[in-house]
């Protein structure tokens, strides 16, 4: 039985079946070593679209520029150096990357030192404080890209591997942190971009040192076993503070899920009483609520206070203000905040709602339309041929449909608008009997509303 198992698992986790020549992988890692000619130019194109996607806020631009970036090339290089043991490839691999990165920080400062627009917006900032998880992603986005590309055949994996490890904005991040002062913004992102190249290189030595590829033989074995703790150094290094940056993150939403739940269940449930600002502070474990409406005792406020170890708030300082007369600018501004994305929000679902009764009207209308539809009317030249077959006064036929479409469903009411123009005119009695034929005409479903005007003398 174990020996079925090992026969199954080595079958369906063998990694050798398609991999390519030895030859083939090393030119493949040498070619995208070098920054020059093409390379340099994409590399620069890359990092103008990835700013601009910053800039923006765009997440899509800033895919592409990540899609259509070369920095993958020296960061995989390194890797599979130090696992076939060629300080060759390695230095060349570290001489592209700090290049590639010095170009990367000065055209990306110079685009933000011209642009008008200096806001840092959501895609930005998100490249400022790294965390355990792009540890994580770089570790294992790496693995993906070495297996990829020991491969015959060539697949999707380099480009996911690209946008999933984020390589280019960060280091436009870091152009932005350059280009305004904001320190902080510069440390982060270039610290998120070591985290990614470390790690990238990290899982392909990982990945190379599983495969039978041959490797540089060495007259010093000492020499190296140095190279291989060197990148295993490194790799520990990097990790170590982003381990500390992630406790932080966890630690503050933890204190800002559980402060929501504390002044949703314990202010927004008071009769008359209701919360017009809350700002919770979670590195400082304070909790600043402004109500308005019915004030509530102090007695109240005491019984509040003693339910906040029930929300793991026991260190938590609150602070809760009654009456609008107490708003001061930071409420005024949280308020102000709060109504732009309420009102941003319910545009929102206005439009989504139009949207879907639009679809309900488009999808009727293609139903009433459709020449499946059972009994339906012929178009209106076909309609006029058989109608003057027994009313041959009738001269010219329109047809149309009035929808009234129902408050909660598809279904709806619909009227055959038949127009006609007589010569001579039509009695009564005979317009009568034409309607009652137009109605079994339309196989009964449809409601059918005739006008008939005499049609102009020749």
């Amino acid at each position: 039985m174990l020996a079925i198992l090992q026969r199954f698992l080595r079958t369906r986790f063998l990694l050798t079946e398609d991999m390519a020549e030895p030859a083939e992988i090393q030119a493949a890692v040498e070619a995208g070593i070098p920054f020059q000619g093409t390379n340099l130019w994409v590399l620069i194109f890359a990092i103008l679209v990835a700013s601009v996607g910053l800039n923006v806020n765009s997440t899509a631009v800033i895919i592409g520029a990540m899609l259509i970036s070369p920095l993958m090339g020296p960061i995989v290089g390194i890797g599979f150096g130090a696992a076939t043991l060629e300080l060759g490839l390695i230095r060349r691999g570290f001489r592209s990357l700090l290049t590639a990165t010095g170009i990367s920080l000065v055209v990306s400062a110079l685009y933000f030192r011209l642009t008008p627009l200096i806001d840092a917006g959501t895609e930005l900032l998100a490249r400022t404080q790294p965390t355990t998880w792009d540890v994580l992603i770089a570790l294992f986005g790496g693995a993906a890209g070495a297996v990829g590309l020991t491969r015959r055949a060539r697949s999707n994996v380099i480009p996911g591997v690209a946008i999933a490890t984020a390589l280019m904005p960060p280091l436009c991040t870091a152009g932005y942190g350059l280009a305004t002062a904001h320190w902080a913004y510069l440390g982060g992102a270039l610290y998120l971009f070591s985290i990614n190249c470390v790690f990238i290189s990290f899982s392909t030595f990982l990945v190379v040192q599983l495969l039978p590829l041959p490797k540089h033989a060495f007259a010093d074995k000492q020499h190296a076993r140095r190279v291989r703790l060197v990148i295993l150094g490194l790799a520990l290094l990097t990790a170590a503070p982003s381990v500390y940056l992630a406790i932080g993150i966890v630690q503050e939403g933890t204190f800002t899920h559980n402060a929501k739940q504390f002044i949703d269940e314990q202010f927004n449930q008071q009769p008359g009483t209701y919360v017009v600002t809350s700002r919770l502070v979670a590195s400082e474990q304070r909790i600043n609520v402004l109500l308005a409406g019915q004030r509530l005792t102090p007695a109240q406020l005491r019984a509040a206070r003693t339910h906040l170890p029930q929300y793991h708030l026991a260190n938590a300082q609150l602070v809760v203000r009654q009456g609008i007369a107490h708003v001061d600018s930071a409420d005024a501004q949280a308020l102000r905040s709060s109504v732009l994305a309420d009102v941003r929000s319910r545009n929102e679902q206005t439009l989504v709602s139009y949207e879907g009764r639009l679809a309900q009207l488009q999808q009727l209308l293609n139903h009433i339309g459709s020449p499946t539809t059972g009994g339906g009317l012929p178009p209106a030249a076909d309609l006029l041929r058989e109608v003057q077959v027994e009313h041959p006064a009738v001269r010219q036929l329109g047809l149309s449909r009035l929808v009234v479409p129902a408050a909660d469903s598809l279904r709806a009411d619909t009227t055959v608008i038949v127009a006609l123009h007589t010569r001579p005119a039509l009695p009564p009695a005979e317009q009568q009997r034409l309607v009652a034929w137009l109605q079994l005409r339309a196989g009964g479903r449809q409601s059918v509303q005739l006008l008939v005007a005499p049609a102009a003398a020749p």
